[in-house]
């Protein structure tokens, strides 16, 4: 009996031990000061080049991928009116093909929140560009000059709202971007190992 009790140990220890560790990734600025890190059992959200919106745990990364659990609750139509279904998906993409991380304090699940980072610059490029179409037509149709009552020096003020919000909006999308503000790097955990 304790033969085969100390085999069992010595074979789950030995499972154990040969187990492959997940690798990780890490954001830095820079000036190589971490940023974040991701690593299997952590939160990930991000978007891809393509555009594809993610968000869920990673529950692997290994061989430059990072597999991820994804879970989206919808309301289902049934025979007896609707009700809530959760559907859980496993995807896997290579980590160079992310384009953003969304790491800052400013996200939750994938998305910008308050209205000054969401709404206000598309108000301002819309406000502006639409106030110099107005005044351009109204402006024609009367038959009237733009030198007339300081039109050029509003229509100049629309069209600094309209570029302000233009380049908010890029700024702001610029800095959350991999390679703009910070780098990624891919760090292996079999090469940690090998350093000890």
């Amino acid at each position: 009996m304790k033969t085969t009790v100390l085999l069992i140990t010595v074979l789950f220890g030995s499972l154990l031990s040969f187990s492959q560790q997940s690798d990780f990734i890490v954001l830095k600025k820079w000036n190589n000061r971490t940023i974040k890190t991701f690593y299997a059992g952590s939160f990930i959200s991000a978007e891809t080049h393509n555009g594809f919106r993610i968000n869920g745990f990673i529950s692997d990364i290994r061989n430059d991928s990072i597999y991820i659990r994804q879970e989206e609750t919808r309301l289902q139509g049934t025979e007896f009116g609707s009700q809530l279904d959760t559907v859980r998906f496993s995807i896997g993409i290579d980590y160079r093909e992310i384009k953003r991380f969304n790491y800052t304090k400013n996200y939750k699940w994938g998305g910008k929140k308050g209205f000054v980072q969401v709404a206000l610059p598309k108000i301002m490029m819309v406000a502006g560009v639409g106030y110099i179409i107005l005044e351009t037509v109204n402006t024609i149709y009367r038959k009237e000059s733009f030198n007339d009552d300081g039109k050029l020096l509003t229509l100049g003020v629309a069209a600094g709202v309209a570029v302000a919000g233009y380049m908010w909006e890029r700024i702001h999308d610029k800095s959350n971007k991999a390679g703009g503000k910070y780098k990624v790097v891919y760090i292996r955990a079999a090469d940690l190992k090998k350093g000890f």
